[in-house]
Protein backbone atom coordinates (compact mmCIF):
# COMPACT_ATOMS: atom_id res chain seq x y z
CA UNK A 1 0.00 0.00 0.00
CA UNK A 2 0.86 3.48 -1.32
CA UNK A 3 1.89 6.60 1.14
CA UNK A 4 -0.46 8.39 -0.56
CA UNK A 5 -3.20 5.58 -0.43
CA UNK A 6 -2.63 4.87 2.84
CA UNK A 7 -2.97 8.70 3.27
CA UNK A 8 -6.60 8.73 1.84
CA UNK A 9 -7.63 5.27 3.11
CA UNK A 10 -6.56 7.68 6.89
CA UNK A 11 -8.20 10.94 5.79
CA UNK A 12 -11.59 8.98 4.16
CA UNK A 13 -12.14 7.31 7.62
CA UNK A 14 -11.11 10.52 10.00
CA UNK A 15 -13.21 12.74 7.66
CA UNK A 16 -16.71 10.12 7.96
CA UNK A 17 -15.72 9.84 11.55
CA UNK A 18 -15.64 13.58 11.89
CA UNK A 19 -18.76 14.02 9.64
CA UNK A 20 -20.61 11.67 11.91
CA UNK A 21 -19.42 13.20 15.31
CA UNK A 22 -20.07 16.69 13.98
CA UNK A 23 -23.15 15.83 12.62
CA UNK A 24 -24.04 14.43 16.53
CA UNK A 25 -22.67 17.03 18.09
CA UNK A 26 -24.87 19.59 15.87
CA UNK A 27 -27.65 17.79 16.49
CA UNK A 28 -26.81 17.71 20.02
CA UNK A 29 -25.88 21.82 20.51
CA UNK A 30 -29.35 22.59 18.94
CA UNK A 31 -31.71 20.47 20.77
CA UNK A 32 -29.74 21.40 23.97
CA UNK A 33 -29.77 25.59 22.95
CA UNK A 34 -33.52 24.99 22.26
CA UNK A 35 -34.47 23.31 25.89
CA UNK A 36 -32.38 25.82 27.31
CA UNK A 37 -34.17 28.20 25.94
CA UNK A 38 -37.69 26.86 26.60
CA UNK A 39 -36.77 26.24 29.80
CA UNK A 40 -35.49 29.88 30.78
CA UNK A 41 -38.99 30.88 29.09
CA UNK A 42 -41.18 28.64 30.73
CA UNK A 43 -38.80 29.96 34.03
CA UNK A 44 -39.56 33.82 33.03
CA UNK A 45 -43.58 33.19 32.63
CA UNK A 46 -43.46 31.66 36.15
CA UNK A 47 -41.73 34.72 37.44
CA UNK A 48 -43.77 37.01 35.90
CA UNK A 49 -47.12 34.72 37.34
CA UNK A 50 -45.41 34.64 40.65
CA UNK A 51 -44.53 38.32 40.85
CA UNK A 52 -48.20 39.14 39.75
CA UNK A 53 -49.78 36.75 42.26
CA UNK A 54 -47.75 38.22 45.11
CA UNK A 55 -48.28 42.11 44.29
CA UNK A 56 -51.75 41.28 44.21
CA UNK A 57 -52.04 39.09 47.41
CA UNK A 58 -49.33 41.68 49.57
CA UNK A 59 -51.56 45.23 48.19
CA UNK A 60 -54.96 44.33 48.45
CA UNK A 61 -55.14 45.03 51.85
CA UNK A 62 -52.84 47.77 51.90
CA UNK A 63 -55.08 49.71 49.40
CA UNK A 64 -58.13 48.95 51.52
CA UNK A 65 -55.97 50.85 54.04
CA UNK A 66 -54.50 53.61 51.37
CA UNK A 67 -51.08 53.16 52.82
CA UNK A 68 -49.79 53.94 49.30
CA UNK A 69 -46.08 54.37 50.77
CA UNK A 70 -45.77 50.45 51.79
CA UNK A 71 -47.45 49.93 48.61
CA UNK A 72 -44.83 51.58 46.35
CA UNK A 73 -42.43 49.50 48.79
CA UNK A 74 -43.40 46.61 48.19
CA UNK A 75 -43.24 47.27 44.31
CA UNK A 76 -40.00 48.11 44.34
CA UNK A 77 -39.14 45.22 46.52
CA UNK A 78 -40.55 42.94 43.03
CA UNK A 79 -38.81 45.48 41.01
CA UNK A 80 -35.29 44.31 42.05
CA UNK A 81 -35.68 40.89 41.12
CA UNK A 82 -33.75 39.50 38.02
CA UNK A 83 -34.69 40.23 34.28
CA UNK A 84 -37.56 42.47 35.96
CA UNK A 85 -38.19 45.98 34.04
CA UNK A 86 -41.29 47.45 35.61
CA UNK A 87 -43.73 46.64 38.21
CA UNK A 88 -46.81 48.54 38.42
CA UNK A 89 -50.50 48.56 40.38
CA UNK A 90 -53.22 50.00 38.42
CA UNK A 91 -56.56 51.06 39.42
CA UNK A 92 -60.28 50.13 37.19
CA UNK A 93 -60.02 53.55 35.88
CA UNK A 94 -56.94 53.12 34.54
CA UNK A 95 -54.55 55.31 37.42
CA UNK A 96 -51.08 54.25 38.46
CA UNK A 97 -51.52 53.57 42.35
CA UNK A 98 -47.38 52.49 42.69
CA UNK A 99 -44.97 51.91 39.88
CA UNK A 100 -41.21 51.11 40.53
CA UNK A 101 -38.92 53.27 39.24
CA UNK A 102 -41.05 56.49 39.53
CA UNK A 103 -42.19 59.38 42.26
CA UNK A 104 -45.12 60.66 40.03
CA UNK A 105 -48.39 60.75 42.00
CA UNK A 106 -51.25 58.82 40.05
CA UNK A 107 -50.09 59.02 36.17
CA UNK A 108 -52.56 57.52 33.82
CA UNK A 109 -51.01 54.33 33.16
CA UNK A 110 -51.35 53.80 29.46
CA UNK A 111 -50.09 57.51 28.92
CA UNK A 112 -47.10 55.58 30.44
CA UNK A 113 -47.49 52.82 28.04
CA UNK A 114 -49.66 53.78 25.28
CA UNK A 115 -49.26 50.06 23.62
CA UNK A 116 -50.95 48.29 26.41
CA UNK A 117 -54.46 50.76 26.55
CA UNK A 118 -56.50 48.05 24.25
CA UNK A 119 -55.01 44.99 26.73
CA UNK A 120 -55.11 46.63 29.85
CA UNK A 121 -58.93 47.97 29.19
CA UNK A 122 -59.52 44.26 28.03
CA UNK A 123 -58.29 43.01 31.25
CA UNK A 124 -59.98 45.05 33.40
CA UNK A 125 -63.60 44.37 32.09
CA UNK A 126 -63.20 40.68 31.36
CA UNK A 127 -60.80 40.12 34.56
CA UNK A 128 -58.85 37.63 32.79
CA UNK A 129 -55.18 36.97 33.70
CA UNK A 130 -53.40 37.60 30.30
CA UNK A 131 -49.51 37.27 29.18
CA UNK A 132 -47.67 38.84 26.04
CA UNK A 133 -44.94 39.75 24.03
CA UNK A 134 -44.57 43.27 23.36
CA UNK A 135 -41.21 45.36 22.17
CA UNK A 136 -40.99 48.59 25.22
CA UNK A 137 -37.99 50.70 24.77
CA UNK A 138 -36.70 48.77 21.76
CA UNK A 139 -36.36 45.71 23.98
CA UNK A 140 -38.13 42.35 24.12
CA UNK A 141 -40.23 42.38 26.97
CA UNK A 142 -43.06 39.85 28.67
CA UNK A 143 -46.09 41.79 30.48
CA UNK A 144 -47.88 39.83 32.35
CA UNK A 145 -51.39 41.08 33.97
CA UNK A 146 -53.25 39.87 36.73
CA UNK A 147 -56.69 41.50 37.33
CA UNK A 148 -57.82 41.96 41.08
CA UNK A 149 -60.83 43.23 42.84
CA UNK A 150 -61.31 45.31 45.65
CA UNK A 151 -63.88 46.64 47.95
CA UNK A 152 -61.83 49.81 47.99
CA UNK A 153 -62.45 50.49 44.63
CA UNK A 154 -66.52 50.09 44.36
CA UNK A 155 -66.76 48.93 41.19
CA UNK A 156 -68.49 45.66 40.36
CA UNK A 157 -67.89 45.07 36.87
CA UNK A 158 -64.16 46.36 36.57
CA UNK A 159 -61.28 44.97 38.51
CA UNK A 160 -57.90 46.61 39.09
CA UNK A 161 -54.64 45.41 37.68
CA UNK A 162 -51.14 44.24 38.99
CA UNK A 163 -48.95 44.15 36.08
CA UNK A 164 -45.31 42.82 35.69
CA UNK A 165 -42.68 43.54 32.66
CA UNK A 166 -39.82 41.14 32.37
CA UNK A 167 -36.65 41.82 29.83
CA UNK A 168 -36.38 39.00 27.38
CA UNK A 169 -33.69 40.17 25.99
CA UNK A 170 -32.03 39.30 29.48
CA UNK A 171 -33.16 35.77 29.18
CA UNK A 172 -31.64 35.85 25.42
CA UNK A 173 -28.19 36.27 27.36
CA UNK A 174 -28.75 33.52 30.25
CA UNK A 175 -29.33 31.34 27.48
CA UNK A 176 -26.72 32.09 24.84
CA UNK A 177 -24.03 31.88 27.89
CA UNK A 178 -25.62 28.49 29.08
CA UNK A 179 -24.97 27.20 25.56
CA UNK A 180 -21.52 28.82 24.68
CA UNK A 181 -20.45 27.12 27.81
CA UNK A 182 -22.18 23.58 26.66
CA UNK A 183 -20.53 24.13 22.95
CA UNK A 184 -17.47 24.54 24.30
CA UNK A 185 -17.32 21.44 26.53
CA UNK A 186 -19.00 19.64 23.75
CA UNK A 187 -15.67 20.75 21.58
CA UNK A 188 -13.12 19.98 24.11
CA UNK A 189 -14.70 15.86 24.39
CA UNK A 190 -15.36 16.01 20.52
CA UNK A 191 -11.44 16.52 19.80
CA UNK A 192 -10.56 14.13 22.67
CA UNK A 193 -12.36 11.62 21.06
CA UNK A 194 -11.22 12.16 17.30
CA UNK A 195 -7.80 12.33 18.57
CA UNK A 196 -8.17 8.84 20.34
CA UNK A 197 -9.74 7.17 16.94
CA UNK A 198 -7.15 8.78 14.92
CA UNK A 199 -4.33 6.38 16.74
CA UNK A 200 -7.04 3.77 16.85
CA UNK A 201 -7.46 3.26 13.05
CA UNK A 202 -3.89 4.17 12.56
CA UNK A 203 -2.64 0.42 14.96
CA UNK A 204 -5.69 -1.32 14.34
CA UNK A 205 -6.83 -0.76 10.80
CA UNK A 206 -4.04 1.02 8.24
CA UNK A 207 -1.06 -0.88 9.39
CA UNK A 208 -2.35 -4.42 8.74
CA UNK A 209 -3.96 -3.27 5.96
CA UNK A 210 -0.80 -2.08 4.28
CA UNK A 211 1.14 -5.55 5.36
CA UNK A 212 -1.69 -7.40 3.41
CA UNK A 213 -1.51 -5.22 0.81
CA UNK A 214 2.63 -5.83 0.46
CA UNK A 215 1.48 -10.04 0.68
CA UNK A 216 -1.02 -9.58 -1.73
CA UNK A 217 1.72 -7.46 -4.33
CA UNK A 218 4.87 -10.36 -3.55
CA UNK A 219 1.93 -12.72 -4.27
CA UNK A 220 2.29 -11.14 -8.17
CA UNK A 221 6.04 -12.67 -8.28
CA UNK A 222 6.36 -15.76 -6.29
CA UNK A 223 2.70 -16.99 -8.00
CA UNK A 224 1.87 -17.66 -4.07
CA UNK A 225 0.14 -15.76 -1.56
CA UNK A 226 2.04 -15.74 1.74
CA UNK A 227 -0.56 -15.18 4.61
CA UNK A 228 1.20 -11.97 6.85
CA UNK A 229 2.16 -12.43 10.70
CA UNK A 230 0.70 -10.29 13.01
CA UNK A 231 -2.87 -9.26 11.74
CA UNK A 232 -5.64 -8.70 14.55
CA UNK A 233 -8.43 -10.48 15.39
CA UNK A 234 -10.99 -8.81 12.89
CA UNK A 235 -12.63 -8.41 9.45
CA UNK A 236 -9.19 -7.84 8.17
CA UNK A 237 -7.67 -11.45 9.39
CA UNK A 238 -10.99 -12.68 7.42
CA UNK A 239 -10.19 -10.52 4.41
CA UNK A 240 -6.89 -12.28 4.54
CA UNK A 241 -8.12 -15.67 4.42
CA UNK A 242 -10.53 -14.77 2.03
CA UNK A 243 -7.83 -13.40 -0.44
CA UNK A 244 -5.37 -17.39 0.32
CA UNK A 245 -8.74 -18.80 -0.76
CA UNK A 246 -8.97 -17.05 -3.96
CA UNK A 247 -5.58 -16.86 -4.84
CA UNK A 248 -6.13 -21.26 -4.55
CA UNK A 249 -9.10 -20.74 -7.06
CA UNK A 250 -7.39 -18.87 -9.70
CA UNK A 251 -5.54 -21.69 -11.25
CA UNK A 252 -8.31 -24.09 -11.19
CA UNK A 253 -10.53 -21.36 -12.69
CA UNK A 254 -8.20 -20.85 -15.93
CA UNK A 255 -8.40 -24.57 -16.15
CA UNK A 256 -11.93 -24.37 -16.83
CA UNK A 257 -11.92 -21.55 -19.00
CA UNK A 258 -10.93 -23.72 -21.95
CA UNK A 259 -14.23 -25.92 -21.05
CA UNK A 260 -16.18 -23.39 -21.04
CA UNK A 261 -15.32 -21.74 -24.26
CA UNK A 262 -16.02 -25.07 -25.83
CA UNK A 263 -19.18 -25.66 -23.93
CA UNK A 264 -20.17 -22.09 -25.21
CA UNK A 265 -19.49 -23.11 -28.91
CA UNK A 266 -21.32 -26.38 -28.53
CA UNK A 267 -24.09 -23.98 -26.87
CA UNK A 268 -24.03 -21.85 -29.65
CA UNK A 269 -24.67 -24.23 -32.14
CA UNK A 270 -27.49 -25.55 -30.03
CA UNK A 271 -28.89 -21.96 -30.13
CA UNK A 272 -28.82 -21.68 -33.68
CA UNK A 273 -30.84 -25.27 -34.20
CA UNK A 274 -33.10 -23.84 -31.05
CA UNK A 275 -33.82 -20.48 -33.11
CA UNK A 276 -34.27 -23.03 -36.56
CA UNK A 277 -36.79 -24.79 -34.93
CA UNK A 278 -38.82 -21.55 -33.09
CA UNK A 279 -38.80 -20.33 -36.24
CA UNK A 280 -40.53 -23.19 -37.86
CA UNK A 281 -43.13 -23.08 -34.67
CA UNK A 282 -44.06 -19.70 -35.15
CA UNK A 283 -44.45 -20.04 -39.24
CA UNK A 284 -46.80 -23.14 -37.78
CA UNK A 285 -49.13 -21.27 -35.28
CA UNK A 286 -49.27 -18.51 -37.70
CA UNK A 287 -50.52 -20.67 -40.44
CA UNK A 288 -53.04 -22.35 -37.87
CA UNK A 289 -54.21 -19.10 -36.80
CA UNK A 290 -54.66 -18.06 -40.24
CA UNK A 291 -56.68 -21.13 -41.06
CA UNK A 292 -58.87 -20.84 -38.03
CA UNK A 293 -59.57 -17.23 -39.24
CA UNK A 294 -60.67 -18.16 -42.22
CA UNK A 295 -63.12 -21.28 -40.78
CA UNK A 296 -64.66 -18.97 -38.18
CA UNK A 297 -65.47 -16.64 -41.12
CA UNK A 298 -66.72 -19.28 -42.93
CA UNK A 299 -68.92 -20.16 -40.46
CA UNK A 300 -70.06 -16.42 -39.74
CA UNK A 301 -70.86 -16.01 -42.73
CA UNK A 302 -72.84 -19.25 -43.72
CA UNK A 303 -74.75 -18.28 -40.23
CA UNK A 304 -75.44 -14.87 -41.97
CA UNK A 305 -76.39 -16.25 -45.04
CA UNK A 306 -78.83 -18.91 -43.28
CA UNK A 307 -79.95 -16.40 -41.41
CA UNK A 308 -80.75 -13.79 -44.44
CA UNK A 309 -82.88 -16.95 -46.31
CA UNK A 310 -84.61 -17.70 -42.67
CA UNK A 311 -85.67 -13.38 -42.28
CA UNK A 312 -86.55 -13.73 -45.93
CA UNK A 313 -88.61 -16.63 -45.61
CA UNK A 314 -90.25 -15.25 -42.43
CA UNK A 315 -90.95 -12.37 -44.23
CA UNK A 316 -92.40 -14.16 -47.34
CA UNK A 317 -95.19 -15.42 -44.32
CA UNK A 318 -95.74 -12.55 -42.80
CA UNK A 319 -96.49 -10.72 -46.12
CA UNK A 320 -99.20 -13.16 -47.45
CA UNK A 321 -102.01 -13.01 -43.91
CA UNK A 322 -100.97 -9.33 -44.11
CA UNK A 323 -101.76 -8.39 -47.42
CA UNK A 324 -105.42 -10.38 -46.78
CA UNK A 325 -105.77 -8.56 -43.70
CA UNK A 326 -105.12 -5.55 -45.20
CA UNK A 327 -107.72 -6.36 -47.92
CA UNK A 328 -110.01 -7.99 -45.61
CA UNK A 329 -109.80 -4.50 -43.15
CA UNK A 330 -110.90 -2.06 -46.33
CA UNK A 331 -113.87 -4.55 -46.96
CA UNK A 332 -114.86 -4.67 -43.19
CA UNK A 333 -114.60 -0.63 -42.99
CA UNK A 334 -116.97 -0.66 -45.71
CA UNK A 335 -119.37 -2.76 -44.13
CA UNK A 336 -119.22 -1.33 -40.63
CA UNK A 337 -119.64 1.80 -41.85
CA UNK A 338 -123.14 0.68 -44.10
CA UNK A 339 -123.90 -1.40 -40.54
CA UNK A 340 -123.75 1.83 -38.47
CA UNK A 341 -125.69 3.94 -41.23
CA UNK A 342 -128.51 1.42 -40.93
CA UNK A 343 -128.39 1.37 -37.22
CA UNK A 344 -128.62 5.46 -37.64
CA UNK A 345 -131.86 5.47 -39.75
CA UNK A 346 -133.36 2.83 -37.97
CA UNK A 347 -132.57 4.81 -34.73
CA UNK A 348 -134.11 7.79 -36.18
CA UNK A 349 -137.07 6.24 -37.81
CA UNK A 350 -138.18 4.25 -34.13
CA UNK A 351 -136.78 7.00 -31.50
CA UNK A 352 -138.42 4.69 -28.97
CA UNK A 353 -137.70 0.96 -28.88
CA UNK A 354 -139.14 -1.68 -27.29
CA UNK A 355 -137.70 -1.81 -23.52
CA UNK A 356 -135.64 -4.93 -24.06
CA UNK A 357 -134.09 -3.62 -27.10
CA UNK A 358 -132.73 -0.22 -24.53
CA UNK A 359 -132.03 -2.55 -22.13
CA UNK A 360 -129.71 -3.97 -24.42
CA UNK A 361 -128.69 -1.29 -26.20
CA UNK A 362 -127.46 0.14 -21.98
CA UNK A 363 -126.20 -3.29 -21.73
CA UNK A 364 -123.81 -3.28 -24.64
CA UNK A 365 -123.23 0.42 -24.40
CA UNK A 366 -124.51 1.65 -28.14
CA UNK A 367 -123.24 4.62 -28.29
CA UNK A 368 -119.87 3.84 -27.46
CA UNK A 369 -119.72 0.94 -29.62
CA UNK A 370 -120.63 3.35 -32.58
CA UNK A 371 -117.74 5.84 -31.55
CA UNK A 372 -114.95 3.53 -31.18
CA UNK A 373 -115.64 0.60 -33.88
CA UNK A 374 -114.74 2.88 -36.57
CA UNK A 375 -111.46 3.75 -34.30
CA UNK A 376 -110.60 0.23 -33.53
CA UNK A 377 -110.71 -0.75 -37.15
CA UNK A 378 -108.61 2.29 -38.19
CA UNK A 379 -105.92 0.86 -35.73
CA UNK A 380 -105.97 -2.40 -37.03
CA UNK A 381 -105.66 -1.15 -40.38
CA UNK A 382 -102.61 0.73 -38.98
CA UNK A 383 -100.75 -2.45 -36.99
CA UNK A 384 -101.31 -3.95 -40.70
CA UNK A 385 -99.54 -1.11 -42.99
CA UNK A 386 -96.24 -1.79 -39.69
CA UNK A 387 -96.11 -5.40 -40.10
CA UNK A 388 -96.16 -5.25 -43.45
CA UNK A 389 -93.54 -2.52 -43.64
CA UNK A 390 -91.52 -4.50 -41.18
CA UNK A 391 -91.73 -7.48 -43.43
CA UNK A 392 -91.40 -5.35 -46.26
CA UNK A 393 -87.49 -3.90 -44.18
CA UNK A 394 -86.60 -7.63 -43.48
CA UNK A 395 -86.91 -8.40 -46.87
CA UNK A 396 -84.52 -5.41 -47.68
CA UNK A 397 -82.16 -6.43 -44.99
CA UNK A 398 -82.09 -10.18 -46.05
CA UNK A 399 -81.46 -9.35 -49.54
CA UNK A 400 -79.11 -12.36 -51.04
CA UNK A 401 -75.74 -11.53 -52.56
CA UNK A 402 -75.55 -12.78 -56.38
CA UNK A 403 -72.39 -13.35 -58.27
CA UNK A 404 -72.58 -9.72 -59.77
CA UNK A 405 -72.91 -6.40 -57.89
CA UNK A 406 -76.56 -4.71 -57.82
CA UNK A 407 -77.73 -1.07 -57.63
CA UNK A 408 -78.88 -0.81 -53.67
CA UNK A 409 -80.09 2.62 -51.86
CA UNK A 410 -77.83 2.65 -48.65
CA UNK A 411 -80.99 4.84 -47.30
CA UNK A 412 -83.14 1.54 -47.19
CA UNK A 413 -80.41 -0.80 -45.60
CA UNK A 414 -79.68 1.56 -42.86
CA UNK A 415 -83.28 1.96 -42.23
CA UNK A 416 -84.03 -2.30 -42.50
CA UNK A 417 -81.32 -2.21 -40.28
CA UNK A 418 -82.07 0.16 -37.68
CA UNK A 419 -85.68 -1.92 -37.82
CA UNK A 420 -84.00 -5.12 -37.27
CA UNK A 421 -81.96 -3.59 -33.49
CA UNK A 422 -85.24 -1.72 -32.54
CA UNK A 423 -85.75 -4.11 -30.12
CA UNK A 424 -82.13 -3.31 -28.35
CA UNK A 425 -82.98 0.64 -28.83
CA UNK A 426 -86.25 0.37 -26.98
CA UNK A 427 -86.49 1.86 -23.25
CA UNK A 428 -85.69 -0.67 -20.22
CA UNK A 429 -85.60 -0.74 -16.62
CA UNK A 430 -81.57 0.60 -16.46
CA UNK A 431 -81.77 3.28 -19.52
CA UNK A 432 -83.76 5.42 -21.57
CA UNK A 433 -84.29 4.96 -25.20
CA UNK A 434 -81.17 4.98 -27.08
CA UNK A 435 -82.17 8.53 -29.76
CA UNK A 436 -81.01 7.62 -33.41
CA UNK A 437 -80.32 10.95 -35.47
CA UNK A 438 -80.87 10.44 -39.25
CA UNK A 439 -78.66 12.84 -41.33
CA UNK A 440 -79.86 11.46 -45.20
CA UNK A 441 -78.40 13.73 -47.47
CA UNK A 442 -79.59 13.31 -51.64
CA UNK A 443 -77.30 10.41 -52.63
CA UNK A 444 -77.54 8.40 -55.52
CA UNK A 445 -77.95 4.65 -55.17
CA UNK A 446 -74.75 2.62 -55.12
CA UNK A 447 -73.44 -0.60 -57.02
CA UNK A 448 -72.46 -3.15 -54.01
CA UNK A 449 -73.36 -6.37 -52.87
CA UNK A 450 -75.93 -5.27 -50.81
CA UNK A 451 -76.55 -8.05 -48.07
CA UNK A 452 -72.69 -7.76 -47.08
CA UNK A 453 -73.40 -4.27 -46.79
CA UNK A 454 -76.26 -4.52 -44.53
CA UNK A 455 -74.12 -6.80 -42.16
CA UNK A 456 -71.63 -3.91 -42.06
CA UNK A 457 -73.94 -1.69 -40.83
CA UNK A 458 -75.43 -4.29 -38.48
CA UNK A 459 -71.87 -5.13 -36.71
CA UNK A 460 -71.14 -1.76 -36.58
CA UNK A 461 -74.65 -0.79 -34.94
CA UNK A 462 -74.81 -2.84 -32.75
CA UNK A 463 -71.19 -2.16 -31.32
CA UNK A 464 -72.84 1.12 -30.65
CA UNK A 465 -75.50 0.12 -28.82
CA UNK A 466 -73.00 -2.22 -26.67
CA UNK A 467 -70.86 0.67 -26.04
CA UNK A 468 -73.52 3.03 -24.96
CA UNK A 469 -75.33 -0.02 -22.44
CA UNK A 470 -71.54 -0.26 -21.36
CA UNK A 471 -71.31 3.87 -20.39
CA UNK A 472 -74.64 3.52 -19.00
CA UNK A 473 -74.05 1.06 -16.36
CA UNK A 474 -73.35 2.64 -13.02
CA UNK A 475 -75.39 6.08 -14.22
CA UNK A 476 -78.87 6.72 -12.72
CA UNK A 477 -82.52 7.16 -15.32
CA UNK A 478 -82.93 10.89 -14.53
CA UNK A 479 -79.15 11.29 -16.18
CA UNK A 480 -79.71 9.42 -18.87
CA UNK A 481 -82.81 11.14 -19.42
CA UNK A 482 -80.92 14.62 -19.32
CA UNK A 483 -78.05 13.47 -21.04
CA UNK A 484 -79.68 10.73 -23.68
CA UNK A 485 -77.73 8.04 -25.39
CA UNK A 486 -77.32 8.66 -29.17
CA UNK A 487 -76.32 7.16 -32.22
CA UNK A 488 -75.92 9.33 -35.57
CA UNK A 489 -76.11 8.26 -38.81
CA UNK A 490 -74.79 10.95 -41.93
CA UNK A 491 -74.57 10.10 -44.98
CA UNK A 492 -73.09 12.37 -48.13
CA UNK A 493 -70.87 12.83 -51.21
CA UNK A 494 -66.87 13.12 -51.28
CA UNK A 495 -65.75 15.91 -52.43
CA UNK A 496 -64.97 13.85 -55.77
CA UNK A 497 -68.38 12.78 -55.71
CA UNK A 498 -67.28 9.57 -56.62
CA UNK A 499 -68.33 7.84 -53.53
CA UNK A 500 -70.42 7.68 -51.06
CA UNK A 501 -69.71 8.15 -46.98
CA UNK A 502 -71.90 6.87 -44.12
CA UNK A 503 -70.82 8.03 -40.91
CA UNK A 504 -72.03 6.29 -37.98
CA UNK A 505 -71.24 8.04 -34.38
CA UNK A 506 -72.65 7.22 -30.72
CA UNK A 507 -71.69 8.89 -27.38
CA UNK A 508 -70.60 6.13 -25.11
CA UNK A 509 -67.01 5.60 -23.66
CA UNK A 510 -65.00 5.65 -26.60
CA UNK A 511 -61.78 3.59 -26.58
CA UNK A 512 -58.03 3.82 -25.78
CA UNK A 513 -55.77 4.14 -28.77
CA UNK A 514 -54.35 0.81 -27.46
CA UNK A 515 -57.81 -0.54 -28.04
CA UNK A 516 -58.22 1.46 -31.70
CA UNK A 517 -55.24 0.33 -33.03
CA UNK A 518 -56.09 -3.69 -32.72
CA UNK A 519 -60.17 -3.15 -33.27
CA UNK A 520 -59.79 -4.43 -36.84
CA UNK A 521 -58.10 -7.35 -35.95
CA UNK A 522 -59.61 -11.38 -36.47
CA UNK A 523 -60.77 -12.24 -32.84
CA UNK A 524 -59.86 -9.17 -31.11
CA UNK A 525 -62.92 -8.20 -28.69
CA UNK A 526 -63.22 -6.22 -25.69
CA UNK A 527 -66.31 -7.86 -24.86
CA UNK A 528 -66.85 -10.46 -22.21
CA UNK A 529 -66.93 -14.67 -22.66
CA UNK A 530 -70.22 -15.74 -24.99
CA UNK A 531 -70.51 -12.02 -25.96
CA UNK A 532 -68.42 -11.25 -28.70
CA UNK A 533 -66.56 -13.12 -31.36
CA UNK A 534 -63.94 -10.61 -32.20
CA UNK A 535 -65.05 -11.17 -36.28
CA UNK A 536 -67.49 -8.46 -36.61
CA UNK A 537 -65.06 -5.24 -37.14
CA UNK A 538 -62.73 -7.88 -38.87
CA UNK A 539 -65.57 -8.89 -41.13
CA UNK A 540 -66.66 -5.73 -42.46
CA UNK A 541 -63.24 -4.31 -42.84
CA UNK A 542 -62.81 -6.99 -45.20
CA UNK A 543 -66.39 -6.03 -47.16
CA UNK A 544 -65.51 -2.32 -47.39
CA UNK A 545 -62.04 -2.46 -48.12
CA UNK A 546 -61.56 -5.91 -50.22
CA UNK A 547 -64.99 -6.45 -51.63
CA UNK A 548 -66.24 -2.73 -52.40
CA UNK A 549 -62.69 -0.82 -52.62
CA UNK A 550 -63.56 1.13 -50.20
CA UNK A 551 -62.61 2.84 -46.90
CA UNK A 552 -63.40 2.09 -43.27
CA UNK A 553 -61.84 3.95 -40.45
CA UNK A 554 -62.38 5.00 -37.02
CA UNK A 555 -61.94 8.28 -34.84
CA UNK A 556 -62.16 7.39 -31.04
CA UNK A 557 -60.78 8.81 -27.64
CA UNK A 558 -61.60 7.57 -24.19
CA UNK A 559 -64.64 9.41 -23.06
CA UNK A 560 -65.43 11.09 -26.24
CA UNK A 561 -67.29 8.28 -27.57
CA UNK A 562 -66.49 6.45 -31.58
CA UNK A 563 -66.92 7.55 -35.48
CA UNK A 564 -67.02 4.90 -38.30
CA UNK A 565 -66.47 6.27 -41.18
CA UNK A 566 -67.46 3.81 -44.50
CA UNK A 567 -66.81 5.27 -48.07
CA UNK A 568 -68.07 3.01 -50.87
CA UNK A 569 -67.18 4.08 -54.56
CA UNK A 570 -70.59 4.59 -56.53
CA UNK A 571 -68.93 2.14 -59.36
CA UNK A 572 -67.60 -0.80 -58.01
CA UNK A 573 -64.35 -1.15 -59.82
CA UNK A 574 -61.21 -1.92 -58.39
CA UNK A 575 -58.78 1.11 -57.24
Amino acid sequence: MSKSSKNNLSHQLLMGFGISLATVGLTTLGLNYFLIQSKLEQELEQRAQSITQGVGFSTEGLIELGNKSIIKRVVQNYATLPTVMEVAIASPNGETLARSGSELENPPYTSIHPELTKVLEKAAETGSETSFRVTIDRKPALVQILPFSSTLFGQANRRGLAIAILNVEELHQQAWQTFSTSTLTLLIGMSAILALMTVMIQRLVLHPLKRLNKAVTDSQSIDHFIMPSGLPDNEIQFLAHTIQAAATRVEAYEQLEQEVAQRKQAEAALLESEAQLRQQAQDLEKAIQELQQAQMQIIQSEKMSALGNLVAGVAHEINNPVGFLNGSLSNATEYVQDLLQHLYHYQKAYPNPLSNIQDHAKEIDLEFLNEDLPKLILSMKGATERVKDISTSLRTFSRSDTDNPVEFNLHEGLDSTLLILKYRLKANNQRPEIQVVRLYDNIPVVTCFSGQLNQVFMNILANAIDALEESSQGQSYEYLKQNPNLITIKTGLTEDRKSVTVRIKDNGIGMTEDVKQKIFQHLFTTKGVGKGTGLGLAIARQVVVDKHYGHLDCVSSLGNGSEFIIQIPLNLNPL
